[in-house]
This record gives C-alpha cells, structure tokens and sequence, in this order.
C-alpha cells in the first residue's frame, strides 16, 4: 500500500489561508485609513464654510435667513446636504 505525502498541499493551504487573511486585513486597514481621509475632508469643509459666514456681519447673515449663532449648524448642512433629486 502506497502512502501519499499530503504535506505539500498541506503547506500550501496554508500558505493561500495565510495570503488571504493578509489581504484581508490590508482591505480593512486601507478602509479605515480612507473613511478618516474622508471624515477629515469634510470636516475641513465644514470649518472653511464657517470661517466665510463667521466673516460677515448680523445683516448680510439676516439676509440669507442664519443667525449667528447658527452659522456652525448651516455650515455643516452646506457641506453635508445631499440633494435626493426630486
């Protein structure tokens, strides 16, 4: 009775397993680092938006209907609005 070596398969079961848990967890990695590019962007935004209406004066604010004690709100829905097309 011939006996059959399985370790080369063995091995390289292992070796595929082992590639892809790596690329794995590179894919989540590379999500994460992107989801807090992206977080960082938009907060980014937000703070240029607010620097512009923290700019004007009470009138040219009461003209476009913000207080200013709302500028912070307004300037996080300028960035962050999404337009759902009608």
């Amino acid at each position: 009775m011939k006996m059959h070596d399985n370790t080369a398969e063995s091995t390289f079961h292992w070796a595929q397993n082992a590639i892809g848990d790596a690329a794995t967890a590179v894919g989540r990695t590379v999500t994460k680092i992107r989801n807090h590019f992206k977080a960082l962007v938009v907060q980014t935004k937000i703070g240029k938006a607010q620097s512009v209406l923290q700019a004007m004066d009470d009138e040219q604010l009461a003209k476009i209907g913000i207080k200013r004690s709302g500028i912070r709100d307004h300037a996080e829905h300028l960035v962050t609005y999404e337009y759902d097309g009608l």
